[in-house]
This record gives structure tokens, C-alpha cells and sequence, in this order.
């Protein structure tokens, strides 16, 4: 059979939403995981739908294009996710001297939770931007950050919050004179994680 297709079993459908919930959760078609994982367009809907049932090597390249383990489709819906600090996983939108580690699971869409350790002089970027998102919020643990708009900068001092549209155009930066920074963001809804950045 094409693509490693095999027949539908009992579990078909729920590793097909499971790979729906994670393509949804990244903002991508299915003609875009088809293409990242190297299937055809039409299996990877038929295995989505639960009408077919994948190999062990056609999951592994879909896991793979989506950025999960393979034992992702397979675990039962749980209610409470944990990340020890020890295991933030590092995620990427740009900037420059910046480190940002993702604190929710890949597959949540409601909410995500980053954490930027941002170096004296580091930042998003010199030119404001938006953001896809309904609300916006920055806590900052340590350090001092701003945050420009276009109406003025907004200065942060450790254990300072605040909340703001993130369509509005946006900027931060750490000053080279402060000391790092640590910030915590929310972003509501999850920001997809292939084409969201922080512009340079």
C-alpha cells in the first residue's frame, strides 16, 4: 500500500486526532505536514480521519515534521502536564542574545508559556512588530526590560507585569548596562511555532 498504509484498526482514530490536535497546534495544512514528512497529502488526511492506520515509519516521519516523540500519538489525554526545569525544551522566534525555553506542551493551543533569558543588549529587535494573539502578558522575574510601543517605551523592573494587545506593534530590549533578564510571557492563543518569530 502507498505511504506504508496499512488497515484501520481500533486506534486509529485517536492517533489521527492526536496528530490533527499537534498539526492544529503548529498552524500548519496538511499539505504542509504531507510535505515536511514526505507522504502524500491524501494519506496523511485518511490517517488524520482515523480511515487509515499508519506504519511505525510513517509516524515516525510525521512525529518527526511536527516536532514530537512517537509516543506522543499513543498516550491517553492527561490532566496536568509537568516540565522540570532541568528539561525546559529550548525554542526559538528570533531575536538576538536571547535564550527562550517553552514551559507548556507543543500541542496546547490555548495558551503558551515562554521563558527569555536575555542578555545586557539583547532583544527582539530594534523594529516594533505584531503578534497573532488575543492578549499578551510579561512578568519579569530578574533584570530590567523595555518594552517599546508605538507610543512610548514601557519600563519593567524585576517583579513588574503587565498585559497588552499583541497585534499592537511591539519591541523589547534589555539595556546593555543592565544585568540579564529573565521574563516570563503568555500568549493567548499559542503562537504557531514554525512561522511566529521575533523579528531581528
Amino acid at each position: 500500500m502507498p505511504d506504508d498504509e496499512q488497515s484501520t484498526g481500533g486506534a486509529a482514530i485517536a492517533v489521527g486526532q492526536r496528530i490533527r490536535d499537534a498539526r492544529k497546534a503548529q498552524r500548519m495544512t496538511i499539505e504542509e505536514l504531507a510535505d515536511a514528512s514526505g507522504l502524500t497529502k491524501s494519506f496523511v488526511s485518511k490517517v488524520e480521519r482515523g480511515r487509515s492506520t499508519a506504519s511505525v515509519a510513517a509516524l515516525l516521519r510525521i512525529s518527526g515534521a511536527l516536532g514530537i516523540p512517537l509516543s506522543s500519538l499513543f498516550e491517553t489525554a492527561a490532566t496536568r502536564s509537568i516540565v522540570r526545569a532541568r528539561d525546559y525544551p529550548a525554542i526559538s522566534f528570533g531575536g538576538y542574545d536571547i535564550n527562550e525555553f517553552l514551559l507548556t506542551p507543543q500541542s496546547e493551543q490555548r495558551v503558551q508559556v515562554l521563558l527569555s533569558q536575555i542578555s545586557p543588549g539583547g532583544g527582539s529587535g530594534r523594529e516594533p512588530y505584531p503578534l497573532p494573539g488575543e492578549v499578551e502578558f510579561a512578568f519579569v522575574v530578574s533584570g530590567q526590560l523595555d518594552v517599546a510601543f508605538s507610543d512610548g517605551v514601557v519600563t519593567l523592573d524585576a517583579g513588574d507585569a503587565m498585559t497588552f494587545d499583541p497585534a499592537s506593534p511591539h519591541a523589547f530590549q534589555v539595556a546593555a548596562t543592565s544585568p540579564e533578564t529573565t521574563v516570563l510571557w503568555m500568549i493567548c492563543p499559542a503562537l504557531p511555532h514554525r512561522s511566529a518569530h521575533r523579528k531581528p
